[in-house]
């Protein structure tokens, strides 16, 4: 018995590597999502001249602070990205429209993943218009109040 217990413990184990973090490759940002603003960014100068910026937090992957794929692809389409500081959900609109859709959810139980998936869809599809402009015309206000409190988190009624 403790032989077959030696032999066992002697074997090869699998291993499984999980990948750190939630890392996002500039490979796959240049390939998947980029073009989608690029191309998003072109229709609107198409629409409506001036100077159009692509707002992105500071993911590595994004290339705002160094030379890479995604600033190469960037700098072709003439592509203006603002700076914006990593890890800052309050500093992002999109985290507002998220806010809307958890409020709208609490109180729903759910059995499986899939019902979850579609109740989140469902709530995507109702967000206004003018909720998303709502949020993003509060900006100017939370740039002001985070300069004021010396870049402490912000929380308001609309985030």
């Amino acid at each position: 018995q403790a032989r077959l217990i030696d032999w066992e413990a002697q074997k090869p184990h699998k291993v499984n590597v999980k990948p750190q973090g939630n890392s996002m490759t500039q490979k796959y940002y240049t390939e998947r999502l980029l073009p989608v603003y690029i191309k998003a960014i072109q229709e609107a100068r198409d629409r409506e001249p001036g100077p159009w910026v692509l707002q992105e937090d500071g993911d590595p992957s994004h290339g705002i602070r160094k030379e890479g794929l995604a600033r190469q692809l960037k700098d072709l389409h003439s592509i203006v990205s603002f700076k914006h500081p990593a890890q800052r959900p309050d500093l992002n609109p999109i985290e507002a429209i998220w806010n809307i859709i958890k409020q709208r959810l609490r109180r729903r139980i759910f059995y499986s993943d899939e019902e979850v998936k579609e109740a989140l869809q469902e709530e995507w599809s109702k967000v206004t218009i003018e909720e998303v402009r709502k949020r993003i015309l509060d900006m100017p206000e939370r740039c002001l109040r985070l300069t004021k409190n010396g870049g402490k988190p912000i929380k308001t009624a609309l985030w």
